[in-house]
């Protein structure tokens, strides 16, 4: 049995907003915009020092799909997001699901946070919480400044891990049946290509037999030490720089220390060995360089919040309408096997490809993902909400984070403004303001 310490600290309340975010990921930027806009108080709370999560720190290269070829799903907040990324010429691939050029949407939330009304403090990580009977009571936060408290009326976890809720006692699954996880994946930034003599070489990805024998070429040389063939490849996000979503870091437990700091060295290990590859095989790539990785590994998988109803694949299959949806996605079951193999690469293409909708189609998302079953003052949105795993894998991705993360913060500002619990709120008065905005809903 591990050593014990007591601790006791008189901590003082710093805040007292109407309405608490944690977590400044792409979620919880749309919950703490999307509230302040409602005319609610809002403070937003970061642990790192820049605004995006892993759409910025972890330099996730592209946004990922946000439209159903007929009309944006994202409709609202990411709508928003997206028409700046176009005017600044920072949405490379439209069609495919736009590369993000970092630094620019970085200057967006900002922005967005700022006209809104919403204060946002970076270096401010949640240590503990404190609740009774399903309330959260208070949470509490370390920065330069020492530890703090703040009380809010509601809370809305947006750290993506659904760590306040899990702290505050809500129920969770995480991981697959034998106890599995996505692999993690560092992202990198390459600079010194020729992109035009890349697209001609027609070597790409784990789609592209001329990338699959080279990958077989590198791993029988021991130019590559791990054969992985899920190889996703680069993405063009500048004139100038590319994005790279490669190499897998296998069983990392996003909630060890230990597993994830293990993971980050090699990691950052592993992309030497890429640029390696790159410069030797790949053309256009002859002169390419590595210039900058993540500041946060790529984590795929964590908690998933048990909520008052658990999105789940028969809705995902039967393109299900809900009478309280709050928008509606489209994105495949994206379930990276977790070991790596030629044959783990094709079971994931087949339920990858099996899992695509058609033109016009979407599942609806029901308000009732984001309300964690154990607590009466919290929310949840990003890729924690209540799904099962098959809906995890599509929703988890960053159009679907706003769309949850947008409905959260004005669900939190009905809250607020009503008096009441988010559980209690008048879920016509919260789709129509969705509907003003932009989103698509049926129901």
């Amino acid at each position: 049995m591990a050593a014990t310490i007591s601790f006791h600290s008189e901590i003082p309340v710093k805040y007292r907003p109407q309405v608490l975010v944690v977590g400044a990921g792409p979620g919880g930027i749309a919950a703490a915009v999307s509230a302040a806009r409602q005319g609610a108080e809002v403070l937003l709370l970061e642990s790192s020092f820049l605004p995006g999560g892993l759409s910025t720190a972890g330099r996730v290269p592209i946004l990922m799909p946000f439209s159903d070829g007929e009309r944006i799903l994202c409709g609202g907040f990411g709508a928003e997001v997206i028409k700046r990324l176009q005017a600044r010429a920072q949405l490379y691939g439209f069609e495919s699901g736009g590369a993000l050029n970092a630094e620019h949407l970085k200057l967006i939330y900002e922005d967005l946070l700022g006209e809104s009304g919403a204060v946002v403090l970076y270096g401010c990580r949640l240590c503990a919480v404190e609740h009774e009977a399903g309330h959260v009571k208070a949470a509490v936060f370390a920065s330069v400044e020492g530890l703090f408290a703040v009380e809010a009326a509601v809370y809305i976890d947006g750290t993506g891990d659904g760590i306040l809720a899990s702290w505050a006692g809500a129920e969770y699954a995480a991981g697959g049946e034998n106890g599995e996880w996505m692999p993690s994946t560092l992202c990198s930034l390459w600079a010194g290509f020729d992109w035009k003599k890349y697209l001609e070489g027609k070597a790409f990805g784990h789609d592209d037999d001329n990338m699959l024998a080279l990958l077989d070429k590198a791993f029988a040389a021991g130019e590559l030490q791990q054969t992985d063939y899920h190889h996703t490849g680069l993405t063009r996000i500048s004139t100038v720089a590319a994005a790279g979503n490669v190499s897998h870091e296998f069983d990392v437990n996003p909630y060890s220390v230990e597993s994830v700091s293990q993971a980050l060295i090699r990691a950052r290990k592993r992309l030497v060995e890429y640029e390696r590859f790159y410069r030797k095989h790949i053309k256009g790539f002859e002169h390419a360089e590595i210039i900058g990785s993540g500041s946060m590994l790529g984590i795929r998988e964590g908690r998933r919040i048990i909520g008052d109803y658990v999105l789940n694949v028969k809705d995902f299959e039967a393109r299900a309408t809900f009478p309280d949806e709050i928008g509606r996605y489209n994105f495949s079951a994206d379930i990276h096997p977790p070991r790596p193999g030629r044959k783990e690469l094709e079971e994931h293409k087949r339920l990858f490809q099996a899992t695509k909708m058609k033109r016009g189609e979407s599942y609806g998302v029901p308000y009732r993902i984001l309300l964690p079953a154990a607590l009466n003052n919290v929310l949840i949105c990003g890729r924690c909400v209540s799904t099962d795993r098959h809906l995890y894998a599509s929703l988890r991705v960053i159009p679907g984070s706003y769309i949850t993360g947008q409905a959260a913060g004005i669900a939190a500002a009905i809250a607020a403004e009503s008096r009441c619990e988010p559980r209690r709120i008048d879920i016509g008065s919260l789709r129509s303001r969705l509907s003003a905005l932009g989103v698509y809903m049926r129901g």
